[in-house]
Order: C-alpha cells, then sequence, then structure tokens
C-alpha cells in the first residue's frame, strides 16, 4: 500500500550490506491483511525452507497473525534455524515459535516503519539491531538519547517531508529495586492476549517479562495485568520491563507508573519502565528467549548470553 516505503526500507538493508528477497505474496492487500492465511504463511514457510536466507524480516504489523498459529510448521522452523524479527503484531509468531521451537526470536524494527524512516533510519535502532543479531557475548545495553511517537501520514507522503519531531530523552525510569536474572519473554501487551489459553502461552516461571502497547491507554493495561495476577503470571517473574507506550500524553505515563506500583504491590522483582523498545522510536532489538539481568543498584540491564551464540 505504500511503495515508497517499501522502496526507502530496502534500500535502507541494501546499505547496511544485506541482500533482499520479498516473499511472494508481501505486497499484497485483502482486507486488513497482506493476503490470505494460506498465502502469508506459504512465504513464511518458503523463507524458513530457503537456505540463501539468513534473516526473516516483519514488514509491519497488524492484528492477524494469529490466523497464521493452526498453520505454522514447526518441524520446518526448528530444522532450519533463522532469525526472525518483527514488532507489535509479530509477537504473535515470534512467542510461538520460541515456545514450540526454543528458537531465538528477535523483537525489534520492521520494514516499513523503522528502515524507511525518513530522512534516515536512527542510529540507535540500526546499532542494537546489527548488535542484537551479531552477538555471539553478553553485552550492556544502554537507552537512547532522544525519541519520538509523531505520526506524519503516509498515504499523503508527508513522511517524506521532513523528519519527525524528537524529544530529549531523559532516561529509562527504575521503577522498582532489585536483582534478578532470567530469559526474556514479551512483546506487545495487546498481541500477547492472542495466546492466553493456548497451547503458545509461555511458561512463565523466572522469565523477565517485557511489554509496550500500541495504543491501551493505562486503564487497559491495568486490566490486563490484573488478569497477570489473576491468572498467576505475576507470580513467576523474577523481572519485569516496561517500553514507552505509544501516544500517551506525560499525565497518562505518570498513570501508567501508578497503575505498574499498584499491580505489583505484593511482589519484589524489579522493574523498569519507558524503555527504548516497541512503537516508539528509535527502539532496541530484544531477543525472546535470551537471559538477561536487571541490576537496580547500578541502573544496568544486560543480555548474560549472546543472542546468537
Amino acid at each position: 500500500m505504500f511503495p515508497h516505503r517499501t522502496t526507502r526500507g530496502i534500500r535502507c538493508l541494501e546499505d547496511l550490506g544485506f541482500r533482499v528477497k520479498l516473499g511472494r505474496h508481501a505486497l499484497q492487500h485483502q482486507g486488513a491483511t497482506s493476503d490470505t492465511a494460506a498465502n502469508r504463511v506459504t512465504d513464511l514457510h518458503e523463507m524458513f525452507a530457503d537456505d540463501s536466507v539468513r534473516v526473516i524480516l516483519s514488514a509491519i504489523g497488524g492484528d492477524h497473525s494469529c490466523h497464521l498459529l493452526p498453520l505454522l510448521d514447526f518441524d520446518l522452523i526448528s530444522t532450519n534455524p533463522k532469525i526472525f524479527v518483527g514488532y507489535s503484531d509479530t509477537t504473535v509468531l515470534s512467542v510461538a515459535i520460541w515456545v514450540r521451537t526454543g528458537l531465538i526470536t528477535y523483537y525489534g524494527p520492521a520494514l516499513l516503519t523503522d528502515f524507511a524512516e525518513y530522512p534516515r533510519m536512527f542510529d540507535y535502532t540500526r546499532d542494537w539491531f546489527l548488535r542484537a543479531l551479531s552477538s555471539t557475548t553478553p553485552f550492556t545495553v544502554a537507552s537512547s538519547a532522544e525519541w519520538t511517537d509523531e505520526l506524519l501520514d503516509w498515504e499523503s507522503k508527508r513522511d517524506l517531508e521532513r523528519p519527525r519531531v524528537r524529544h530529549v530523552n531523559p532516561g529509562w525510569t527504575w521503577l522498582k529495586p532489585g536483582q534478578c536474572e532470567g530469559v526474556l519473554v514479551g512483546g506487545c501487551l495487546e498481541s500477547l492476549q492472542h495466546l492466553r489459553g493456548t497451547s503458545f502461552w509461555p511458561d512463565w516461571k523466572g522469565h523477565i517479562l517485557f511489554f509496550e502497547t500500541s495504543n491501551s491507554k493505562p486503564a487497559t493495561v491495568d486490566g490486563i495485568l490484573m488478569d497477570y495476577q489473576n491468572m498467576g503470571v505475576l507470580d513467576e517473574l523474577a523481572g519485569l520491563l516496561v517500553g514507552r507506550c505509544w501516544g500517551y500524553s506525560a499525565e497518562e505515563r505518570k498513570e501508567l507508573l501508578r497503575v505498574l506500583l499498584e499491580r505489583t504491590t505484593k511482589y519484589e522483582f524489579p522493574i523498569v519502565a519507558d524503555m527504548d523498545f516497541g512503537h516508539t522510536a528509535p527502539q532496541l532489538t530484544l531477543p525472546i528467549g535470551c537471559r538477561a539481568k536487571i541490576d537496580s543498584v547500578v541502573r544496568s540491564f544486560e543480555l548474560s548470553e549472546g543472542p546468537v551464540a
């Protein structure tokens, strides 16, 4: 639907040294999705089966990756491991693949959003993407210097008129003290809802949950976290990371912090909020299934193993 974004995203990847191959149905458009579930899963299977493909990158999010879950060939994916990257609705596939195969997947930038950024991709997004996809040893993660959640209309090509307005980033909010180590699992909070009650829902024992929202306000987050408490999820967690939520006012950001503290009053795990991942830009690339450490004493967040080790 936005060929100028596709072209810019591909050019950016090529400038980074990648050779780009589009899925056969990637540029289709059918209702709210790019194509039928059968055609979309065919593209995914073909990419996993292709020995020349090293990285599978999502074009954008949506709300219908759940259509693919009953069609996925997890044996094919398990025997042909690839780096699989995306955010938002791609959460559904990333978590399901990790649960079923143990393959580390990546919550990170998408073609039309991040690689097609005007006038160029954020350095922060690019650098942490490349580091997450190439590191075989542990490393400490730092916050970005700036951020934005401004939308410039793609259809009228306003996104080509000027860069998005950027704000100084005051840094992450070390909301609740503590130290922990655990496996990172999470993604977009709304998308995780598609996995509840299914065989793709993770076992959260000793894991670090990370989440951000695409458009849910603090009251909705409050309700979902209460569900997690009732489900026993919060009882299992080692730590919690919360991304900078898209479209929030300053008051809504304060309200979210209040909600996080209220919902976790009975728990002792550390919480870090306002982190650089998800629907705002720039964003980190976080490996689902990789061990990580949180240490609020020295304000450190690190991947304690190399994602591609």
